[in-house]
């Protein structure tokens, strides 16, 4: 005696079977490499900077001499910070939160 029923599955067009079956595989393809350039993009995006804690006393002049790894000049390496902060003046508040690029 059978309990179970079978289901015998008949490809009519096998033209459009290996059609669907392609799209569907390209279609997945497409998405997981979208995902990934999107993931590194983001974490490379975040690496290439730090963040800096303003305590009383600091400097625009001293934090970009603590954070120049690339021995640019000084002067362009602050105008880099001060717009990545979208800062008009270099004055600084003790509590802010600098984005310092670190490339």
């Amino acid at each position: 005696m059978r309990t179970k029923t079978q289901l015998k599955l008949k490809i009519i067009n096998k033209k459009r079977f290996v059609t669907f079956i392609t799209s569907i595989l390209i279609l997945s393809v497409i998405l997981t490499v979208m995902f990934f350039a999107q993931t590194s993009v983001r974490g490379q995006a975040e690496s290439n900077y730090i963040y800096v804690h303003i305590a009383t006393g600091d400097t625009l002049w001293d934090i970009a001499l603590r954070y120049n790894q690339n021995h640019k000049d000084i002067r362009n390496f602050i105008n880099e910070i001060m717009l990545e902060n979208n800062m008009e003046t270099a004055m600084l508040t003790q509590g802010q939160i600098l984005r310092v690029p670190v490339k």
